[in-house]
């Protein structure tokens, strides 16, 4: 999603207001191409709930009614993952409802059971994740009418070992009836993030010709930017940042990454699957530095926190701690034909998009970020890497030099804007992340040969799904619709035609729509399969 370009200069709002001007005499035409245009969602096929033959199996049906009905009255649904109608037990996400396709079409063929199996694994373990941070969010008193008349369940783990026993109950119930499981999984999906009437309301047909002139004027922006050098910046501006631990160069031959990044032999889902001490490995060898420019306590990284009692920031916006920088990290996936190939998730936060036109900056407002991933090729070398704004904001790819880009199949849309190739990289060698004061763009890619004296720490991703508050109780920094409170942007005000709700503000992983003009999310399992033509080139590094 990158922003509309027309905010900076008059051409855009004029084009706006012009289409605007043309009034309620185009509505009818506009929401007729929409629908011939294939715009407004259709909602995927449904399966029938599962059935549950069982006292038990029933009695675990109720307790997961019981815990949704708690997490929507508390406010503390986790929005990473989309639930699974008429499986309560069961959460999916892109990469995961992709795996539908190598289910075969008959329940009955040979190789549907293990798959079957699997499958209902995965989707059961992103619920429990999920149900984990849930229950810690709840309020004592919701835990403890959870309890009821049942003793030993009013503390967390007694409710999360609770669930966990349903969530097997039910598993074996689905894998009991495989006919229709079987169905419910070829059939699973995700809802996109977009809003189709906000596009229907807001012209979009009309109206996405001015944004995306906006768009492609703040893209040759770009361009130029990556294509000069670096500006120079005195040493008190400038804050360039390594990982605090990486391991010695010769430990990590082109031997041992291909061997960190292969499925487990009995997995027949095929998901890479390093160790926990591999994924350190990998973590740190593939980490960026980031080059930051420092113009104020806007642009110092840190950890997202809840404010003391002493603030002035509402209590449901978190804070960014800059005493010590901090790099968040998650793992990913992304499909490659019938492969899965694992994806490593970098996430940086900053205090504040600092206001930098008068008398209003749109884009500004409190938090804000980069987040950095690395796809990596079955042979654990660097594939493509790509970037946004935790808003979904300035998707852009830096494609290594052999690989080849597909064409748009359409013209007038963000596709994948690319203003550099991905720099190659010798032994030792490390990317640096060249990032703009006060707006955080990303204007430019370095190869620094040694690493800075200055570092930052690593923390999970998931740990922003349940952080504990001064007032002794814990919290997720995201609603349950999967926003940053207290994150949102006077953007959305003017960006509302192009379907993406509340733009601008900070985003939950899993929820990032990442296009105006056109239909993109960032963890679309096949958004770089369809944008690029990957493969295996002699190795240089």
């Amino acid at each position: 999603m990158t922003p509309f370009a027309g905010q900076r200069d008059a051409t855009g709002p004029h084009l706006l207001s012009r289409v605007w001007s043309l009034g309620v005499r185009w509505a009818l035409p506009a929401c007729l191409i929409m629908v011939s245009s294939g715009c407004a969602l259709t909602s995927p096929p449904r399966s029938p709930p599962l059935s549950t033959e069982t006292a038990q199996a029933r009695a675990c049906q109720d307790w997961y009614g019981a815990l949704d009905a708690a997490t929507a009255s508390a406010g503390v649904r986790d929005a990473g993952a989309a639930a699974v109608a008429g499986y309560p037990f069961l959460r999916v996400d892109r990469h995961s409802a992709s795996l539908r396709n190598l289910l075969p079409a008959s329940p009955d063929a040979a190789a549907s059971a293990p798959l079957r199996q699997a499958l209902l694994a995965r989707l059961a373990a992103l619920d429990l994740q999920a149900r984990q941070f849930e229950i810690d969010n709840l309020p004592p008193t919701i835990q403890s009418a959870l309890s009821g008349p049942t003793r030993g369940l009013i503390d967390p783990p007694g409710l999360m070992q609770r669930t966990r026993t349903c969530s097997a109950q039910l598993v074996l119930a689905a894998l009991a009836q495989p006919g229709q499981t079987h169905s419910m999984l070829r059939n699973l999906s995700v809802p996109d993030d977009y809003v189709t009437a906000y596009r229907v309301l807001g012209l979009y047909p009309l109206t996405r010709i001015p944004f995306l002139q906006g768009v492609r004027q703040l893209e040759g922006r770009i361009r130029t930017q990556f294509a000069s050098a670096a500006p120079p910046l005195p040493d008190g501006n400038r804050l360039r940042l390594a990982p605090r631990w990486r391991p010695p160069p010769e430990q990590v031959t082109p031997e041992r990454l291909r061997a960190m990044v292969q499925p487990r032999e009995d997995d027949p889902l095929g998901l890479p699957a390093p160790t926990p001490q591999q994924l350190e490995t990998l973590f740190s060898h593939f980490a960026p530095v980031f080059d930051l420019a420092v113009d104020s306590n806007d642009d110092l990284p840190g950890a997202l926190a809840w404010p003391g009692a002493r603030t002035s920031t509402s209590p449901g916006t978190p804070i960014v701690d800059t005493r010590q920088p901090v790099v968040y990290r998650q793992v990913a996936y992304t499909r490659h034909a019938d492969a899965s190939l694992l994806q490593l998730v970098y996430t940086i936060w900053f205090g504040a998009r600092t206001a930098t036109t008068q008398p209003v900056d749109l884009l500004a407002g409190r938090i804000d970020g980069l987040v950095w991933r690395v796809t990596l090729s079955p042979e654990g070398v660097p594939w493509v890497y790509d970037s946004i704004h935790p808003c979904g904001c300035y998707h852009q790819f830096f494609p290594r030099n052999w690989i080849q880009a597909n064409p748009a199949p359409d013209p007038h849309g963000e596709w994948a804007f690319s203003p550099a190739g991905a720099p190659t990289l010798q032994t030792g060698e490390r990317i640096a992340l060249r990032v703009a004061s006060a707006t955080h763009y990303l204007t430019g890619l370095d190869v620094l040969q040694r690493d800075p004296a200055a570092h930052y720490d690593w923390r999970s991703y998931d740990s922003l799904r349940s952080m504990l508050a001064p007032d002794g109780k814990r919290r997720s920094v995201f609603d349950a619709h999967g926003f940053i409170p207290g994150t949102d942007r006077l953007e959305s005000w003017l960006f509302w035609p192009m379907g993406i709700a509340r733009a601008g503000a900070m985003r939950q992983w899993g929820r990032h729509a990442t296009a105006f003009v056109g239909r993109r999310h960032f963890d679309d399992a096949y958004l770089l399969d369809q944008r690029y033509v990957l493969g295996e080139p002699v190795r240089d590094e």
